[in-house]
């Protein structure tokens, strides 16, 4: 786990956001292509995304996309009264764990795991999770689909607060050796040279950049900008768990997920929920106006509801109590 913490404010301003919302919408686009999308020199712009990068205020996250063929469940888990924190804490160093937050409701714990096959989630879930004694009850429930996820959000600061999501036609398949090795380099530096891309990969720096280039837009590859947790422009987030008619189960995520402040919309598998949003909020007075947005004109049953709490890893990145980044733990082998 490679450690950086930081400390700064944790306000982030109009021009902050937009700056933001200009790497998400290509986290390696040159300088100069962001610098005229914000009307701001190209080292005016670098200065001051370094800047945010430096403070831990925003930066990229890179991670296996849905289309790559990797197994991604969620992971609901009752705990112990008082036993969730230690719960937590065993699991932040496993790279499988990418993501672990603390919740409402009636589980304590809901994590997000990404396995290469169902073999390693089954070992996972039995010894990795149930050997700890604090934990009581778990829920498993496989991703069948990634509808939206950290890198359609936008703030609006460019004028637009969604995207287009990436196109999932296709069979899935098992990332490639060149793939993982690709995802290694770029989980660590989001905008990592093409020279230290073909270092790895063993190929010309104009093969690497092609081969990244198709990964990301294919969705093979998912690269997104995550700011700060205490940032005060949506300090919470809700999560639905909804059921709805197979038959308009897409139809019904599209339109989910075309909600500004949605977060995260999946379908699933394997549970009593097929369909999974999380929506940011401004403040917890919102949560039940939000929910009705969601649900309005639509053939959707909520089953449970939940706010996050606390997160203490999210998509790989760790962080402490005070909802400073303090690491990393990569996914894909060096």
């Amino acid at each position: 786990m490679d450690l950086a913490p930081g400390a700064a404010s944790s306000s982030l301003s109009d021009s902050d956001l937009a700056l933001v919302d200009a790497v998400q919408d290509d986290p390696r686009a040159p300088w100069a292509r962001l610098g005229a999308q914000l009307g701001i020199s190209a080292p005016t712009a670098r200065r001051r995304w370094e800047r945010l990068r430096g403070s831990d205020s925003a930066w990229i996250t890179t991670h296996a996309g849905w289309r790559s063929g990797v197994v991604t469940a969620l992971i609901a888990v009752q705990c112990r009264p008082g036993t969730s924190d230690a719960i937590a804490r065993t699991l932040v160093g496993h790279p499988r764990v990418m993501t672990i937050a603390h919740t409402t409701g009636d589980h304590d714990l809901l994590l997000t795991v990404m396995v290469p096959d169902i073999l390693e989630l089954r070992r996972l879930m039995q010894s990795g999770l149930t050997s700890h004694d604090g934990v009581v009850r778990m829920r498993s429930m496989l991703v069948t689909r990634m509808f939206r996820d950290g890198s359609h959000w936008r703030s609006g600061s460019l004028g637009s607060t969604t995207c287009s999501a990436t196109s999932t036609d296709g069979p899935l398949r098992f990332p490639t050796p060149a793939l993982r090795a690709a995802i290694g380099v770029l989980e660590r530096d989001g905008r990592a040279p093409s020279s230290a891309l073909a270092a790895t990969l063993g190929v010309s720096e104009p093969h690497a950049r092609r081969f990244v280039r198709r990964a990301i837009r294919s969705g093979h590859i998912v690269q997104r900008v995550d700011v700060r947790l205490d940032q005060p422009h949506w300090p919470h987030s809700l999560v639905l768990w909804m059921v709805v008619p197979a038959a308009r189960l897409h139809e019904t995520a599209d339109r989910i997920s075309q909600l500004p402040l949605a977060r995260a919309c999946a379908s699933l598998a394997g549970g009593g929920a097929n369909l999974y949003t999380v929506v940011w909020l401004r403040s917890l007075a919102e949560a039940p106006d939000v929910e009705a947005r969601i649900v309005r004109g639509l053939d959707v049953r909520v089953t449970e509801r939940s706010i996050l709490l606390h997160y203490g890893k999210r998509m790989g990145h760790v962080f402490d109590d005070r909802h400073r980044r303090t690491g990393h733990v990569p996914w894909a082998s060096p």
